[in-house]
């Protein structure tokens, strides 16, 4: 295995997120693994998604590198991203599941911000640009100006409401269109249904293209105008007055999708009224937001369901930080709290979390055949780089350069240190409070 050379020292006057901390940086050594894989000829380190993974996957990996893995150690990040491209017909494209995929462009933006790197700037712009090429061709529908697909990270059934079931009782949503063939769209994925979270990150990923091609002298017009015309369309198509929230299923389902609507106040599509709105109206579980809101039937009936009411730690950073973005620290601080004791109890980072009672719990969901209880992987490195990334953006103030900013500390935590943490050559001393 090879890990980074040097990771940063943090100290607070919190124990219990002073021991979060050093577990999320245990997480992201030992989820290093040298693979050879995507572009990467030779084995090189890269990130995995967890202890329980062989492989470099591409949601993963995006958000691994934006959580943290840029800071703390740059070659690994691109190493990561790299690991997940693809050639084909000589030209480099993004891999992974085909609604999601796209989301690789949120890490190659991170690390550009933190790097600078020229050449992975133009290796990024290219790939980004044909795979958006690719997913207008496939998934676009010029009707109301939304991609289908499924939601970012919901690639279980139990994410959705029943129509999206399977009678052979698969659990992959990827299934629906092979068993679903009269209601499947004719192109692509075949899957109808268009997500807020997807939607959302289409829009990021065209915002990239048009801060790349303006950074490699590109035209960067049009991509802005592809991302306003898209927030135009997500801010027309899911906000809904009644709930105070956008929904998550365009014309089809108004629960509340976590992530999504923590992307909308991240990425600027919600305004400031409705970024106040949704932080006043969402439901947040007594261990953390919940990834969908209320859970799905049949799961319900048994509990929650893997992927609907469960609470998932890399949504409890996105959340996290979009609040705080927000101006609600208190919301800020509930996340980081929940987090960081359910990663001290359990001495790792967790997969997912029963919402009521905060155990592991990998939630209900079709396998075999049959409904049961999913197991909730160990190790996780997303759920361990959200709470780096709380750290590093949200009480230190980061941001994707490295450039310390407004901090902040949750009430229960009068100081905070960080010493050691490189950034384009330079050694940071971060503090905050007072000893």
């Amino acid at each position: 295995m090879s890990t980074p050379a040097c990771l940063p020292d943090f100290s607070c006057s919190d124990d219990t997120l002073n021991r979060a901390f050093r577990l999320a940086l245990g997480a992201f050594a030992i989820n290093t693994k040298r693979v050879s894989s995507g572009l990467l000829t030779d084995p090189q380190p890269c990130l995995m998604a967890g202890l329980d993974y062989p492989s470099p996957w591409t949601r993963d990996a995006a958000i691994n590198v934006y959580f943290a893995a840029a800071l703390l150690s740059p070659s690994l990040a691109r190493n990561t991203l790299l690991s997940v491209l693809e050639t084909r017909g000589g030209e480099t494209v993004i891999g992974g599941q085909y609604w999601d995929r796209i989301i690789w462009a949120l890490g190659a933006e991170r690390l550009w911000e933190t790097t600078g790197d020229r050449s992975f700037a133009r290796l990024a712009f290219g790939a980004i640009r044909r795979t958006m090429e690719i997913c207008l061709q496939e998934e676009y529908d010029p009707s109301d100006g939304l991609f289908r697909g499924p939601a970012v990270y919901g690639d279980g059934v139990s994410a959705y409401p029943i129509r999206y079931r399977n009678a052979s009782l698969s659990s992959s949503i990827l299934r629906w269109s092979a068993e679903h063939p009269d209601l499947r769209v004719p192109i692509g994925g075949g899957i109808p249904m268009k997500a807020l979270s997807t939607n959302c990150i289409y829009e990021h990923a065209f915002r990239v293209l048009a801060r790349l091609a303006d950074a490699l002298g590109e035209d960067a017009a049009r991509f802005s105008a592809q991302a306003e015309a898209l927030k135009d369309a997500v801010n027309r198509s899911f906000w809904n007055p009644d709930t105070g929230l956008y929904d998550y299923l365009q014309g089809e389902c108004d629960a509340q999708e976590s992530l999504g609507l923590a992307f909308a106040i991240l990425f600027g599509i919600a305004d400031k009224n409705r970024a106040r709105s949704i932080l006043e109206h969402a439901h947040v579980t007594e261990h953390g937001v919940p990834c969908v809101w209320p859970p799905f039937p049949p799961y319900a009936a048994s509990g929650f369901g893997r992927h609907c009411g469960t609470v998932w730690p890399h949504i409890q950073g996105f959340w996290a930080l979009a609040a705080l973005h927000a101006g609600r620290g208190d919301l800020f601080s509930r996340e980081l709290s929940s987090l960081a004791g359910h990663a001290v109890r359990d001495g790792q980072f967790a997969e997912i979390f029963h919402p009521q009672d905060g155990r592991i719990y990998g939630g209900i969901q079709e396998g075999g055949g049959k409904y049961l209880e999913w197991r909730s992987c160990a190790w996780q490195t997303w759920s361990a780089l959200a709470l780096l990334a709380m750290v590093l953006y949200g009480v230190f103030g980061l941001d994707g350069e490295g450039t310390p900013g407004q901090a902040f500390l949750p009430e229960h935590v009068a100081f905070a240190e960080l010493t050691g943490l490189t950034v384009r050559g330079r050694e940071l001393h971060l503090t905050a409070g007072k000893r």
